[in-house]
């Protein structure tokens, strides 16, 4: 009988896997790219790993387009035995990976096309995507340390891509020992909260925690957050990302200021309301505190830049800050998630378009310093446009979607009681107007040209501008129907 009870809870068990394999087809696709992209890289010949790149890109648009199906047909619902949720959160950052994975591809072709390693970056991008959204996903201790070391290891790699770089071999270095050493602590902190309950599910972590020591409390959660805040580039742990940025390919600087720093701010939007359930240890005003910090330091260290990748990377720290507005009035504010969602969603494309212009700028005069866009107007009217546009959109001017990102963000910390903090994101939003400015008026402004080298046009990579640049407009213009879509993004 003992048999017979034991066979037929097993059976009770693969059926209900078997049932929830429909929510994880969306992390399965990334799955699939991600192996299928390393068995390509090993069995096709040097002249046609280009095709690797293809199947990276098209399984990233896979993923984010089951994912809508997934969100619009079935819902959302936590899966293996609650280990793995597919919820708002999760969904909308499988999208914005999916589509962002696949413009950074294309963004990468003119750098890795023909080079000796050019199936292993699209196998270690996919792999990194894959880390990206299980990291979003995760309520299990275990699965979230997992995810962000499969995450964290691919972009160490990928930062170091260009071997004969000195800059490069540097960066890459650096980003490694800050991350695993990042990584450790976080590892650490989890494993108190393991202590605390006994159990690595974080629902039992929230249930556990907020009966324990307020030292322990706070100790562990400090820990955890460094891992996750150095995964999205906040201060104090930042210090990475301007020389990461700066030595890495320009498709990779990119890939870490969207993907990556995405997923770590998803991480944190779910595991702190999950682990610190009912804002346990006044964590929302801690993370309300980082965000004013995180804003204010980007906003100032880009002042002075003179070198627009560097300048990006620290406006890229300032805008984690803007999101983390919306993590910080979760708590207290319904709009708090959705105004996260809709930011994230804006910042993404308005970035990826940045970057697609220095790249393009980068190829063409040999340089990314400001001064090498002085006649970018004149030389190329859409690029300028595409780079305008991405510089007012992060600066929060409409009709474009970073007006209405900042709007919902600001009245999500008003709704939530953190009015100052509000108050300093307009502050640092005006201080912001000086760097974004200096970006975009050497291109309009300067009549002088430098002289373009020889470059060859790619396709994929004026693709891609011109798809983010037209998402950066079309996110204002319906912004409507796309903050209906981020309010629905709840977290189970």
């Amino acid at each position: 009988m003992d048999n017979v009870g034991t066979y037929a809870q097993a059976k009770a068990v693969e059926d209900t896997m078997l049932h929830e394999l429909v929510w994880l087809v969306p992390i399965g696709a990334l799955v699939v790219t991600a192996l299928g992209a390393v068995l390509l890289a090993i069995v096709l010949p040097r002249g046609r790993q280009g095709a690797v790149g293809v199947f990276v890109a098209t399984g990233h648009l896979a993923a984010a387009a089951v994912a809508g199906v997934v969100w619009a047909d079935r819902g959302f619902k936590a899966v293996m035995s609650g280990t793995v949720m597919v919820d708002g959160l999760s969904l909308m950052l499988c999208m914005i990976v999916g589509v962002g994975g696949a413009a950074c591809v294309a963004l990468a072709h003119p750098t890795v096309s023909g080079t000796d390693r050019e199936g292993e970056f699209g196998a270690l991008l996919a792999a990194a995507s894959l880390g990206a959204v299980v990291l979003g996903s995760a309520a299990d201790i275990g699965l979230l340390a997992i995810s962000l070391g499969l995450s964290s290891l691919a972009t160490f790699v990928l930062t170091g891509y260009l071997r004969d770089s000195p800059r490069g071999n540097e960066a890459s270095i650096k980003y490694y020992l800050f991350g695993t050493v990042s990584g450790a602590a976080m590892t650490y902190g989890l494993s108190w909260w393991f202590g605390v309950t006994g159990s690595t599910s974080l629902a039992a972590v929230g249930r556990a925690l907020p009966d324990a020591p307020t030292g322990v409390v706070v100790g562990s959660t400090a820990l955890v957050l460094v891992g996750l805040g150095y995964k999205a580039a906040l201060v104090p742990f930042h210090f990475w990302t301007p020389d990461a940025y700066d030595g890495a390919p320009l498709s990779v600087a990119a890939y870490l200021s969207v993907v990556s720093k995405l997923a770590g701010l998803a991480a944190i939007a779910r595991v702190l309301p999950l682990a610190l359930p009912g804002d346990t240890a006044g964590w929302s005003t801690a993370i309300a505190v980082l965000a004013a910090l995180t804003m204010t330091l980007g906003n100032l260290a880009a002042l002075g830049q003179r070198n627009t990748v560097r300048l990006l990377a620290y406006s890229s720290i300032a805008q984690s800050g803007y999101l983390l507005m919306g993590i910080a009035a979760i708590e207290r504010s319904p709009g708090g998630l959705s105004s996260f969602a809709f930011y994230a969603m804006a910042y993404a494309v308005a970035n990826l378009t940045a970057f697609a212009v220095i790249i393009a700028v980068q190829r063409e005069r040999r340089s990314v310093d400001l001064d090498a866009l002085r006649g970018l107007g004149r030389a190329h009217p859409w690029w300028t446009a595409a780079l305008t546009l991405s510089a007012l959109s992060l600066l929060g001017l409409p009709p474009l979607a970073g007006f209405f990102a900042k709007l919902e963000v600001f009245r999500a910390s008003i709704d939530a009681g953190q009015s100052w903090l509000a108050v300093v994101a307009v502050v640092n939003t005006v201080i912001s107007l000086v760097f974004y400015l200096r970006l975009c008026a050497p291109a309009i402004l300067d009549r002088g040209t430098p002289t373009p080298g020889p470059v060859r046009r790619h396709r994929g990579l004026r693709a891609a501008m011109a798809t983010m640049a037209a998402a950066t407009v079309l996110g204002g213009l319906a912004a409507e129907p796309l903050l209906g879509l981020a309010e629905a993004a709840r977290i189970l």
